[in-house]
C-alpha cells in the first residue's frame, strides 16, 4: 500500500471517530459559519498553542521566507506569544524589518495550529526578566543582559486543523477553520 493510500485511510477512520463521537454522520463533520464556531476555533487553537513545547517560527527576509525550531512560552490571556532569542538573531532583525511572524504548531497527525502576528522587540529590562526560563542560562550565562530580548507576537489571524475535535471540513478535513482578529473581536474569515 503506498504511503499516500495508508494516509487517506488514516485520515478517514479519524474523521468516522470523530463523527461517531459527535454523533453525527460523516458529511457533517466540520465548522459552521457562526461565532460560536469562531469562539470553539479560539478555544482549540489555545489549547493546543499551550500543549506543544516546540513550534516553527517563520519571518521573511530578502531572500525568502526563514523558518526555525523556537521555544515559545504558553500564550497569555489575550494570545500573546513569546519568544526569547539574541537581538542579533536573523529572526530578530527580520522582525524588526517587517513586523510580522508566523507561528506554525503541530501536533503529530492529530491537530495543527498556524498563528499569524504582528510582532515586535520587547525592549524592557523587566520584560526580559518575566520571559526568562532557567534552561536558558545554557545559551545567556549571564542571565537575561544585553545579548537577551524578547519577541512579542501578537495574532490577527489563526488556522486550525483538528478532526479529533470537528475541526476540519468533510470529507477529509483538508481545508483548516480560519479566524480573524477584527475590532478586537475574532470571527470567521470569510474570505475563504
Amino acid at each position: 500500500m503506498s504511503e499516500k493510500v495508508a494516509m487517506k485511510n488514516w485520515v478517514e477512520a479519524r474523521v468516522a471517530v470523530v463523527a461517531r463521537r459527535q454523533g453525527l454522520r460523516r458529511n457533517q463533520v466540520g465548522i459552521e459559519p457562526d461565532e460560536q464556531s469562531a469562539a470553539r476555533i479560539l478555544a482549540v487553537a489555545r489549547r493546543r498553542m499551550t500543549k506543544v513545547r516546540l513550534c516553527t517560527f517563520i519571518t521573511s527576509g530578502p531572500d525568502g521566507p526563514t523558518a526555525r525550531v523556537v521555544m515559545p512560552f504558553a500564550p497569555t490571556p489575550d494570545l500573546v506569544v513569546h519568544i526569547a532569542t539574541s537581538p542579533a538573531s536573523t529572526k530578530a532583525r527580520q522582525v524588526a524589518a517587517t513586523g510580522e511572524a508566523v507561528l506554525a504548531y503541530s501536533a503529530g497527525m492529530s491537530a495543527a495550529v498556524t498563528a499569524y502576528c504582528h510582532a515586535e522587540a520587547l525592549d524592557d529590562p523587566d520584560d526580559h526578566r518575566r520571559w526568562w526560563r532557567p534552561l536558558f542560562a545554557a545559551y545567556w550565562p549571564d542571565g537575561p543582559s544585553k545579548d537577551y530580548t524578547v519577541i512579542a507576537c501578537r495574532p490577527h489571524a489563526i488556522e486550525v486543523w483538528s478532526p479529533d475535535e470537528g475541526i476540519g471540513p468533510a470529507p477529509l478535513g483538508l481545508r483548516s477553520g480560519r479566524i480573524v482578529l477584527h475590532e478586537a473581536r475574532w470571527r470567521l474569515d470569510s474570505t475563504r
